[in-house]
């Protein structure tokens, strides 16, 4: 057992994004541009206003709630959290402390990481309740701060885990599954560079055998005392998650070994020097001086369980990728980080495969042979997925919504690669011209009118072979005296003369037959 040991929970805060704020009727919109355009008398707390909840909201956080498998409270309510900051008009935040809407969940991990301690893990989620979100500070050339209340009011979840991570990979991890599962929810855009997710870590480090958790509550055992907790702000990207959980690790165990101690705290992570820094001394629960709201009464949240369904979660649309589709883990979670892809992907496979069992090659296999021939097809589409089309797409700096694109459209191109009519390097550039914009999109028109289909014919690859033979004397006396690697060049050359459109492999059996007689 190690000597030192990390004792880690995260509080990730998520906008939701209803149409209205959380307590009044202005547009949710905290990405507005504008300064204090979507503002009311309630959102910026003139006197006299009283807030109305957003039942969208409160849906939205029981929904999530479920699919963290946690228990819906029958009884919650909002209370009054009491600080004094100037990005909080009230000069309190309407939050939930004792009896929040959701409690008592749970996230399976599975962990693919270089030298972590454990293969999986199971992350309890001790609460999610439901908040408003503060205003937001910008700060000018001139020194000045001024408040941009737009953000005020926003539909706020704050979801908190037991303190069950034990490296800042894996809560980069938790992080990241936590956005696909919000985003597959659809209550989230939960882009974290946008603010729409602020991920917040507790880290404290323990000396072995000096303590014990229980119920998600980390204890001292008899005659010990707990090292005190540092709650880390500003990791506004997964990788900072991750850097700034290593860091505070390494930084209180220094201390630990040096005979120093220190006090609960809150810091802030540096991203550019890479180390955290003080921000100020921790309140506890007491000084935020908790009471129930009194302008708005307690409600029923379990009475709207039964109303919320869910979708296919992602973890188990990766299990049936892999198990419907065949594609490895690592496909499989990439193509479900975003609802979008699990679509086009779904789209895609069902055109593929009704394409496949209409073929009358196919229709006298035995189910065995059509079940490698799905699977064979569903991997190149898989690979193309991820590869090519992706890679086409981040270097246009695009999404899938922002280009005229059918799945039937790729579903096609897969079939002329998987029937051999078209070569991969022409079927990327027939991608590419499917990809941009105000073109003609249909693969086969495309590759007819490029003449870029796949050549086979020995008889018309001959003269390309013998032309290349005669051009190259030195790789052919090389081929011929045992250098195999030669061929390589030769096929290559033989592809180059042909734009890419002959077969590799015809090309290949004409360059031996030839250079062996």
């Amino acid at each position: 057992m190690p000597e030192y040991i990390p004792v880690i929970g995260m509080e990730v805060h998520v906008e939701l994004k209803t149409a209205s704020k959380m307590f009044c009727s202005c547009k949710n919109d905290p990405d507005e541009h504008e300064p204090n355009k979507n503002i009311c008398e309630i959102c910026t707390a003139q006197p006299g206003t009283l807030p109305v909840p957003n039942k969208k909201a409160i849906e939205w956080t029981v929904k999530i709630g479920k699919a963290l498998g946690c228990t819906i409270r029958n009884l919650s309510k909002f209370d009054r959290k009491h600080y004094f900051y100037p990005d909080l008009p009230k000069g309190y935040q309407i939050s939930q402390y004792d009896e929040p809407i959701a409690e008592h969940g749970k996230m399976t991990l599975a962990f693919v990481l270089e030298d972590n301690l454990r293969d999986t893990a199971e992350i309890g989620i001790t609460r999610a309740h439901l908040e408003e979100d503060t205003a937001k500070l910008l700060h000018d050339d001139n020194g000045s701060t001024l408040v941009d209340f737009n953000r005020a009011g926003t539909p706020l979840v704050e979801i908190v885990t037991d303190p069950d991570f034990m490296s800042g990979a894996e809560a980069k991890l938790y992080c990241q599954e936590l956005r696909t599962l919000l985003r597959a929810l659809d209550v989230s855009d939960a882009d974290m560079e946008k603010g729409h997710m602020r991920c917040e870590a507790n880290i404290s480090v323990q000396e072995a055998g000096t303590f014990e958790i229980v119920d998600g509550v980390v204890k001292p055992l008899e005659g010990h005392t707990l090292n005190a907790k540092v709650e880390l702000k500003n990791l506004n990207s997964f990788k900072a998650v991750e850097r700034g959980v290593a860091y505070e690790i390494k930084r209180q165990t220094t201390l630990i070994e040096q005979g120093e101690s220190w006090v609960q705290q809150t810091r802030g992570w540096n991203d550019e020097k890479g180390e955290t820094v003080l921000q100020r001394i921790k309140e506890n629960a007491a000084d935020y001086r908790y009471f129930p709201e009194p302008d708005i009464p307690p409600f029923h949240p379990l009475s709207l369980a039964g109303h919320i369904s869910l979708p296919e979660l992602p973890q188990a649309t990766r299990a049936r990728f892999h198990a419907e589709y065949g594609l490895s883990y690592a496909d499989a979670r990439f193509l479900t980080e975003d609802k979008q892809w699990v679509n086009f992907t779904e789209h895609v496979m069902s055109e593929l495969f009704a394409w496949l069992h209409a073929l009358p090659e196919v229709q006298g296999d035995s189910d065995d042979i059509v079940e490698q021939k799905r699977n064979k097809v569903a991997r190149l589409a898989s690979g193309w997925i991820t590869s090519k089309l992706m890679g086409i797409l981040n270097e246009k700096q695009s999404t899938l919504a922002d280009v005229e694109f059918s799945a039937e459209n790729f579903a096609e191109l897969i079939a002329l690669i998987y029937t051999g009519r078209v070569n991969a390097t022409n079927a990327h550039k027939i991608l590419l011209i499917m990809v941009g914009l105000d073109r003609d999109k249909d693969p086969t028109h495309i590759m007819e009118e490029k003449g870029w289909g796949q050549v086979s014919d020995e008889g018309q690859l001959g003269d390309v072979v013998d032309r290349i033979i005669a051009d190259n004397p030195t790789q052919v006396n090389e081929f011929k005296s045992g250098k195999e690697v030669t061929i390589k060049f030769l096929i290559g050359m033989c592809m180059r003369a042909t734009e890419g459109s002959a077969d590799p492999e015809v090309i290949e059996k004409l360059l031996r037959e030839k250079l062996s007689s």
